[in-house]
């Protein structure tokens, strides 16, 4: 049975949900005085939303780009430009901040953890570096992590249909960030054989959560298809980011270039230039396919460098400091404070037998499908961000290690 929160717990939450919201406005105060950081240009997308001529890039109809993210940027480019637009990303990406940490302490409590445990796990994904400076840019990282602990909380709750709701959160966060579907088909995966219940009870769990991610990305895929003549069901931005981590001049400056090489400068720019210039004129699904065909060609030519390359990435994955040539020593040496503490109870949650019962499980799940993506796909340690709900529950679950008398909603 789940223990209702005592006032004190319920009074330190909010404490919790308000220095979350503080500490994002905090770290975003340098850029506001500046316009919008959009290295994505998610904004130009957003831009063409509100004007009313769908999603479309210099003129032309784009599925480069995932389009949730624009579709929420839109209205706020009707309202402001300039510097209040970058106020006003900011606050969007605060309110998406503070919805997060509030989902993962609910994710926590539906899970049967203590209020202790739910609020280590909210301060956990509060305070994060990684994701609190995601806070001041025009990317995705917020609302992916905003979806990956509503993906979470809804398949921990006892509804009814949070099985069907989960499955449409997770179409929201395909939609958000693509590489996300991996870990929703290793949860789909999952409902279907550690569920508690008959195979029709687990059989019908998965097949709501998948049904209710195609019917989110069905509109989606059908502009696409009307476009392109094919159903693009997520971006035709896959190719082109494999290629861009499998191909000899980032193996040449990076993998084997000097320890903590980032991939930039003149050689990288020349790279671009060539293989735009060889997809040139062609249909952006058929662009998308040449730079996969491009991607694992060099790949299997190149067999032993490529499985270097995907540890290299694994690292930089779960690396415990940014880059020193891209960020500053107090920022890398705050990171890794924060980090390895963290990573410590991350490996003792992982050995909580309860962590591997449903729901528990998704969280793993989730988090085990992204990294796979970014052991083949471009990866720095931005790119974990959207997992941090995922890791703070399993980080939370370091106390229930040991204790196997301890009943949960999780317990085998």
């Amino acid at each position: 049975m789940r223990v209702a929160p005592i006032p004190a717990e319920r009074t330190l939450f909010v404490l919790l949900l308000v220095l979350a919201g503080l500490v994002r406005l905090a770290v975003s105060v340098p850029r506001l005085a500046a316009a919008p950081e959009d290295p994505d240009n998610y904004l130009p997308l957003a831009r063409s939303l509100a004007q009313g001529d769908g999603l479309q890039f210099k003129g032309r109809p784009t599925a480069y780009r995932p389009p949730l993210y624009p579709v929420l940027l839109a209205p706020l480019t009707r309202l402001a430009e300039g510097r209040g637009l970058t106020l006003a990303v900011v606050g969007l990406n605060t309110l998406l901040g503070v919805g997060t940490v509030a989902l993962s302490g609910l994710a926590a409590r539906r899970l049967g953890m203590s209020g202790g445990q739910a609020l280590a796990a909210s301060a956990l994904v509060a305070l994060d570096p990684i994701l609190v400076v995601q806070t001041r840019s025009v990317m995705t990282e917020s609302l992916a992590a905003f979806l990956v602990a509503l993906i979470l909380a809804l398949l921990a709750g006892t509804g009814r249909f949070s099985a069907w709701w989960s499955g449409c959160a997770l179409g929201l966060a395909a939609l958000c960030r693509p590489s996300l579907l991996a870990g929703g088909v290793l949860v789909i995966v999952a409902a279907g054989l550690a569920t508690p219940g008959s195979w029709v009870v687990r059989l019908r769990r998965a097949g709501l959560i998948a049904l209710g991610c195609l019917l989110v990305l069905a509109p989606w895929a059908y502009r696409n298809y009307k476009i392109w003549g094919e159903p693009v069901w997520t971006t035709t931005h896959g190719g082109y980011t494999l290629y861009l981590a499998n191909n000899s001049v980032y193996y040449d400056d990076v993998l084997n270039g000097p320890p903590g090489a980032v991939w930039t400068g003149e050689n990288q720019r020349r790279w671009f230039q060539d293989v735009n210039r060889e997809v040139a004129g062609l249909p952006a699904p058929q662009a998308d396919r040449a730079f996969a065909r491009s991607a694992w060609t060099f790949i299997f030519e190149h067999p032993g460098a490529f499985v270097r390359a995907s540890l290299s990435r694994l690292g930089r994955f779960w690396g415990i400091a940014p880059a020193a040539s891209v960020y500053p020593g107090p920022l890398r040496w705050l990171t890794i404070v924060w980090t390895v503490p963290f990573w410590v109870a991350l490996g003792m949650g992982l050995m909580s037998r309860k962590l591997w019962c449903w729901p528990a499980l998704a969280a793993p799940m989730m988090l085990m499908g992204l990294t796979l993506v970014h052991t083949i796909y471009w990866t720095d340690m931005r790119m974990r961000a959207p997992m941090i709900p995922a890791l703070a529950l399993i980080a939370a679950c370091a106390s229930w290690y040991g204790r196997p008398g301890t009943r949960s909603k999780s317990c085998c």
